[in-house]
């Protein structure tokens, strides 16, 4: 399992073809960041892959940044790991951000539950 740090986040690639990404405590995520995100991902996957978004720590999500994080063509699935009740509102409601809606996104509030769904 390779674990990678970028300027928000730590980014662990699970298998060929799934991530997880856990962003830091305390970030706001904005649009350069989810540039950097996309990019990052595209470096280390040639193919479409799934991702497991891990929301055990609390951050923010500007709007404009949750929108263009679903554009990403590459990304097949996302799983939302949130582990208490406030990460799963806000989890769900970023499942419904327009951009998001064409993607197949599930939220659940066991880890092991998204991998076995990612997988």
């Amino acid at each position: 399992m390779d674990v990678h740090q970028i300027s928000f986040a730590k980014v662990c690639v699970l298998r060929s073809g799934l991530a997880e990404i856990t962003v830091d405590s305390g970030a706001d995520i904005n649009l350069e960041m989810v540039d950097e995100i996309h990019q990052f991902l595209l470096s280390l996957f040639s193919h479409s892959f799934s991702l497991l978004i891990n929301k055990s720590n609390s951050y923010s999500t500007q709007l404009d940044a949750l929108i263009q994080f679903g554009t990403l063509a590459a990304i097949d699935k996302i799983a939302i790991f949130a582990p208490n009740k406030l990460a799963k509102m806000s989890a769900e409601f970023s499942a419904t951000i327009p951009s998001s809606t064409a993607l197949n996104i599930e939220v659940f509030t066991e880890r092991d539950d998204a991998l076995d769904w990612l997988t």
